[in-house]
């Protein structure tokens, strides 16, 4: 479920029927990452990848349309199994707080989106929320992968 909240917010919340371990390491391993980061039909090359605070995640997502879209992100906290925290450094600027809650085998997790300034949010909010959707789905997707 996405909800749109204040200026400049995006949340999105799913639960996941894959332990929590399973979840955080979609999440720290490059290999995952790069098969389930961004929406349907967009693929990634990771150039750089250190999941831990300061370091950086430099990537290109290429787009079903054959555009390539340059990222560099920095993690800013780390916490296993429970927290990961990026900021987006290239427009549109935004920091996603990951956290992950144990729910009984399962996890429940919550993407919250936050953009630094109103005009970006307000050009990528229309699409925003199913783009995380879609992200969210093609990490469930990898999951069940790993699970077989």
């Amino acid at each position: 479920m996405t909800t749109v909240v204040g200026t400049n917010e995006i949340i999105t919340t799913r639960e996941l029927e894959f332990a929590r371990e399973d979840v955080f390491k979609a999440w720290t391993t490059p290999e995952l990452i790069a098969r389930w980061w961004g929406p349907d039909g967009f693929t990634n090359t990771i150039h750089e990848f250190d999941p831990r605070p300061g370091g950086d995640w430099r990537f290109i997502m290429h787009g079903p349309d054959g555009t390539d879209y340059s990222n560099h992100n920095v993690f800013v906290e780390v916490v296993p199994y429970e927290r990961i925290v990026i900021k987006h450094l290239f427009a549109p600027e935004f920091q996603v707080t990951a956290t992950f809650e144990e729910r009984g085998g399962a996890t429940g997790m919550m993407f919250h989106q936050t953009f630094n300034k109103p005009e970006e949010f307000e050009a990528v909010k229309g699409y925003c929320g199913d783009a995380n959707e879609q992200n969210l789905d093609r990490l469930h997707a990898v999951l069940a992968g790993l699970a077989k």
